[in-house]
Formats: structure tokens, sequence, C-alpha cells
């Protein structure tokens, strides 16, 4: 910031300098000789080559008129800046007390051409030419005794135009109609700065500053409107970052800032911001985001302080669409770019050594002060498309609705989120707590019903190598936190889940029998209702909720696959969680009981094609030939039974010996498998 002061100071001393001579030169031989000094000796005024077509000169009354003033790039060829006309009022004799006063500065039709070529500009050579001639100075001494005061009133620039490229990034932006008015502006005085501007920009929009200082107590007030700003001219900026192909919309704003210039960062600001119909497209012209209406009306902000009261925010018709790729790429991945194997990243400029922010750090450790008014969203959708999948898919999240109110990081505070799923399912989301001690309190109700099944059929398809045919799935989880404590009550409920037939061209990543636990899991109305509490405490270093609740739900799967028929007061277990069907060793034959046990047990084999049936009889070592004799004609009647209720042939095994273990029971061990 200091650098930028001391350049305009040293320009502007270089203008008053370049007057004074003219009214100089032109008193003395009129305005054709300051005319063609100007022509001979611009070099030596500001370092580069200057034409003036006419200047008109009164020393009597201080004027300058000046016409067709030129300023040449270095080659001196090509044009850099210039101006109509000039018209400068100096009051000289007041020059005597140590004080400059120019009475009116008008520029009429003013044109520069900046250009960024590499690391510098086009106007780099003007600037260290200044700077060189302030060095100079600087190696005399000031023996006067005071201090010069520079006073300008009526400052204006009117029908001005700003040209700027860029030839690194290939763009080119310019501002027209540019209009300047300052009314007082006093520089090494004690008086105020009122300063006023307006611009139209080339891509559309217009901007208006004014800015007031009060020289005595340094206080300022400022304000700035942008109004019908087109986006696209970012995009040249945007594209540094991002592989744009497209950028489009309008920006809106208006901004006042009120403080004091020794201690900018207690800045008071006041600022709202508008951006409507906006939109970003991949370099294939893909929508990547849409966005209808953002809105943020800010009443107070002070970084300073790390206060931030903010009446609302507002985002209306929001759509986003992310995209998962064969290739490993995604919709982000493919938007910024990547830096080119081998090329190392390019080095930051050297910047000017800043002054230590003691204020920014007494900030930091200020607590946080947000206050959000009102957060509102409306028609908002989110779409998910996977391309990795056998199977194309796409799910889209539509009408996504968030409202909040009077939201702040000190008490309570709750807002709701509701949004439509495909095929007509709902999503909700009730949210209640603090923000600053998230601990103390928290409570998260979600809530997802009507999902259908054959949406998330891909996934099936790609994991199981089989699809969802039908079901309903509907999820409800509650969530507290009390002094660090979290108690959550997790439900799944899925009504009619059914697979459809297994897909002979895919691969599946996970072999599971998932036929036979949806089987088992199933009530007598085709439910499967899954509750998965969790626990646990949030300052644990190790606490992580979701594996919490994977571990909880990972158990009951393990469970289920293990032990099937668990939930079947008809069917007992082992220790070890397999099916136990018992016999007598006198005996050749199953009873009734025993036959209901391995049917239930048979139909997993046949609901299931993966699922494995392992038969093998646990018996006494004292059992003796007649037991052992009983044992073989069981199994041959057992083969033959599973045979006759189609269980096939790969997926059983009957053991003809006796297994080494033994139980205190005669009978047999079940495991259900999966191949």
């Amino acid at each position: 910031m200091k650098k930028l002061v001391r350049v305009f100071v040293l320009v502007l001393a270089g203008v008053l300098a370049l007057v004074v001579l003219l009214l100089a030169c032109g008193s003395l031989f009129g305005g054709r000789v300051a005319s063609s000094y100007l022509n001979g000796h611009g070099e030596e005024l500001v370092g580069r080559r200057v034409t003036v077509e006419r200047v008109g000169l009164n020393l009597f009354t201080g004027s300058v008129r000046v016409n067709g003033l030129t300023v040449y790039e270095d080659d001196g060829k090509e044009r850099f800046a210039g101006f109509d006309r000039l018209r400068v009022d100096v009051s000289l004799l007041r020059a005597v007390g140590r004080r400059v006063q120019v009475r009116r500065l008008q520029v009429e039709g003013l044109q520069v051409e900046v250009r960024r070529e590499g690391k510098g500009f086009n106007f780099t050579s003007i600037i260290e030419h200044f700077q060189q001639a302030d060095t100079a100075a600087d190696t005399e001494q000031d023996t006067t005794g005071g201090g010069w005061a520079v006073s300008l009133h009526n400052v204006e620039l009117v029908g001005g135009r700003l040209g700027y490229t860029d030839a690194q990034r290939g763009s080119r932006t310019g501002m027209n109609d540019l209009n300047l008015k300052v009314p007082d502006l006093t520089i090494g005085g004690s008086e105020g700065t009122d300063a006023g501007l307006t611009l139209a920009f080339d891509g559309g929009g217009r901007l208006t500053a004014s800015a007031a200082v009060d020289g005595t107590t340094n206080r300022f007030d400022a304000a700035v409107a942008i109004e019908g700003f087109a986006l696209e001219q970012l995009r040249p900026y945007v594209a540094e970052a991002a592989q744009v192909g497209g950028l489009k919309g309008r920006l809106a704003l208006r901004a006042e800032a009120r403080g004091q210039l020794d201690s900018l960062s207690d800045v008071d600001l006041r600022l709202w911001a508008g951006v409507d119909d906006a939109e970003m497209r991949d370099l294939s012209q893909g929508p990547v985001v849409q966005l209808g209406h953002l809105g943020v009306d800010v009443e107070r902000m002070v970084p300073g302080k790390n206060v931030y009261d903010i009446n609302g925010v507002e985002v209306e018709g929001l759509k986003v669409r992310y995209e998962l790729f064969a290739d490993g790429t995604n919709t982000l991945s493919r938007l910024l770019r990547q830096q080119p194997a081998g090329q190392e990243a390019a080095q930051p400029e050297p910047q000017e050594a800043e002054e230590p922010e003691t204020d920014s750090a007494k900030a930091a450790q200020r607590p946080l002060h947000l206050r959000v008014g009102k957060l509102s969203l409306r028609d908002v959708s989110v779409t998910l498309a996977d391309h990795t999948l056998p199977d194309e898919f796409e799910f889209a999240v539509k009408d996504v609705r968030l409202s909040a109110e009077n939201l702040s990081t000190s008490g309570a505070n709750n807002a709701r989120l509701m949004a439509t799923l495909p095929s007509g399912g709902k999503a909700m989301v009730n949210w209640e707590g603090n923000i600053s001690d998230w601990k103390l309190n928290q409570r998260l109700m979600l809530s997802v019903k009507n999902l259908h099944l054959t949406d998330l059929s891909p996934y099936m398809v790609a994991y199981f190598g089989m699809p969802f045919s039908d079901g309903v799935f509907s999820f409800t989880s509650l969530n507290t936190i009390r002094n660090s404590e979290l108690k959550g009550d997790n439900k799944i409920d899925i009504f009619k889940p059914t697979l459809g037939e297994k897909r002979a061209d895919v691969k599946p990543q996970l072999h599971l029998p998932v036929r036979a636990a949806l089987y088992v899991l199933k009530d007598k109305d085709e439910k499967v209702l899954l509750p998965v509490p969790v626990s646990g405490n949030v300052d644990n270093p190790k606490f992580n909720y979701m594996k919490l609740v994977w571990k909880t739900l990972g158990n009951l799967i393990v469970k289920v696959a293990t032990s099937p028929l668990g939930t079947s007061d008809s069917v007992a277990l082992d220790a070890d969680g397999n099916v136990w069907i018992a016999v007598d060793a006198d005996e050749h034959d199953f009873t009734s009981e025993q036959f209901y046990q391995i049917d239930r047990v048979a139909e997993l084999a046949k609901v299931d094609e993966s699922v494995t049936l392992d038969f093998c009889l646990y018996s006494r070592p004292d059992g003796g030939q007649r037991a052992a004799e009983n044992h073989e004609r069981r199994n041959r009647i057992l083969r033959h039974h599973l045979a006759e209720l189609g269980v096939a042939e790969g997926q059983l095994s009957i053991s003809e010996a006796l297994c080494d273990d033994t139980h205190s029971d005669e009978g047999y061990v079940v495991k259900i498998e999966t191949r």
C-alpha cells in the first residue's frame, strides 16, 4: 500500500513540475516555444517520447491549456497514453507559503493502454524514471525547515478510456466512459479529501466509487457500487486455475467502508452483493454449475475484531453436476488445471516486505462473532453421475430447500433441510445446537423415505453382479450430543427387497450371500428392520462417527452371514453360531422336527446359488459300529432329500466320517458359507 501511495505521489509531483515548467516557458517564450520544448524534451521529463499539438499558457492567472498530448511506448512509435484536452489552473502565489494549490484540473478524452508482458508492465519504465529522480532528491538535505502541501480542487476526468491487455493470459478488457471527480484532495496538509469515480466496462456494467477523508482525524468514508458486471470478463483469470469453457452471469455489488487510515484492520464494512443467471461450463461446453440468484447482505463486518453480522444469504436455482469417469478423473479434477509432468511450479514474484500485522494477529486471537439473520436455499439440485460402473448411474437430488434464521456462534440454533429424491423419495434434516461450543448440545435428525432400490441397481451390479428388481428403502437417524457424549439411534427399514437374475457379463467385486441374507432378514411381511445404535465420546482422539456406524452394521451383517437362521425360534445354533441339528445315535432316519430344520437350511441354498452347505456329524467316540451304520444311512437320506428339494450338488458337502472335534451331544453342525 505504501508503495502505491509513493508511486502516486511521484507521478503527481512530475505532473505538477511539468505544469510549472510550462508556465515558466510560456511566460518567457510563449505557447509555441512550450509546445516545441515538450516535443523535444519529453523524454527527459517522463522518460518517454512526448508530442503535443498546442499549449496555451497564462502566467498571471496560472492557467495551462494543452491539446492533443501523446506519450509513446518505450520504442517511441506506439501510443501508450494521451488526452484530447487538459486544463490546469494553479495559484502560484500560494507557493510562497510552501503550498501548491491547484484550483482546477480537468482532463478530457484520456486514453491509456496498459499491457502486461512477462513480469512487468508497459509503464514500468515511467515509474523507474520518477523513482530515480526521487532517489537523487533524497540524497540532498532539506534545510528549509518545513514540508510542502499540495492542494487539488475540482479535479475532473471526463470521457476517459482505460484498456488492459494481459499477454500471459491472452485476455483483453477495457473501461469506457471513465469519469473521475475529486472536489478536494490535499497531500501533506490537514485538509480533507473528497473524490468520486464512474466508469463503464467494455463487456458490460458500470462502476461508481466515492471517498472522503478528514485530514485532521484521518477518518475516511468510502463507497463503491458495481451494476451489471459481466462475469465473462473474469474468464481469462479463472482459466489460470480452471479449464473453463464458458462463464456467464451478472454481478451487482454495493459496499461502504468507514474507519481510520492508520488502523485499516478495524475498518467497518457494509456490503451487499448479488449474482444472477450465472453459469460455468467445462471445455466440452458441459454445464458444471448453474446459478439463478445469489444474494449476500452484510450489515456489519469488522475483520480486525472478528465480527461478522450478516442480515441474510439467499441462494436460488443452483444446479451442480458431479461426474466420475472411467479414467479415474472426475468433474473437479478435469476442471482444475494439472501441472505438466516434469514442469516445476511457477515461483511467485517477489513481494515488497510488509510491516508486521499486529492487528491481524490480535484479531486471530479474538473469539468469532458471527450472526446470519436468514439463510435460505431454494430450488437447488445436485446430480451425481458415475461412468465407472458396468451400467450408467445417475442420481439427482432436486428441490433442495434449506431455511434457518438467526444463526449465531453464541446460543442455540436450528436449521431445516428438505429434498426430493428420484422416484418420489424424500429426505429431511433437522438440526438444533450450538456452534461455538458444539460439544455442549447438538441434536441432528435425518430421515430418508421411499428411496427405490432400483435406482441403486448399477452399484449392486458392480459389487454383487445382480441388480435390485424391487424394494423401497427408508432410513431414520437421531443423534444427540450432551457434554461430549454421543448417542445415535439409526434404523434401516427396507420393504420387499428383491434381487434380479445374476449377470453373466459382470464379474462381481464382492462374493457375499446377499440373497440368503435378505431371505433371512425379511419377516413375514417382507420387511427388513435393522437397528444400528451408535455411542461414544467425541473428545476421544480416535472417535469417528462413520467408523462406529459401519462397525455396528458390519457386525450385524457378519452375524447374519455366519448364522443366517439365528432369527428363527425353530432352528438352534451352537457356540460358534453354526446351525445345530441334534440326532439320536440309535436312529437311522430323521424326525419331522429334524426334517423341518434341514428344509430351512436348504431354503438358503435354493434362494442363493452362492451359498454352500457343509454337513458334518459330531458324535461321541464310543458310538460303536451301530452308530457308524446309522450315520451312513442318514447321510444317504440327507443327500437324497436335499436333491429333491432342488439343492445343487455343487452347493452340498456331507462328511462320510465323523468330525474330529466332539460335542457333548450327537448331531450335525451345518456350516453355511459362500463360494
